[in-house]
């Protein structure tokens, strides 16, 4: 057992899931503002932060990075991808997910 109490890491759980605020998406070299669909508490403990991608283009789309920002519109993770949309007029369903462990 860690030294910070379950009451405490429920604290941080739940400043992270208040704190995203939005996402971004990067299709060439342009981003995109995204839509956060939820943001919730999976069996096991961890935030999952679901994000609808739904670029404006049609046709086939590579996605090359994805972003999440806080409620202050600061940059708080971005990670780099590959998805690519094929020629449909459908988005992209993107799942992060945040463990939280004391070491």
């Amino acid at each position: 057992m860690g030294m910070l109490t379950d009451t405490a890491m429920r604290g941080y759980k739940e400043y992270t899931r208040a704190e995203i605020a939005y996402a971004k998406y990067k299709v060439g070299n342009t981003y995109h503002q995204a839509t956060i669909q939820s943001k919730e508490y999976l069996a096991d403990g961890r935030l999952a932060v679901k994000v609808l991608i739904e670029p404006p283009e049609s046709g086939s789309v590579k996605i090359t990075e994805i972003q999440l920002y806080d409620t202050n519109n600061n940059l708080w993770l971005k990670k780099a991808e590959n998805i690519i949309r094929e020629d449909v007029t459908a988005g992209v369903l993107y799942r992060f997910t945040f463990d939280f462990s004391e070491n």
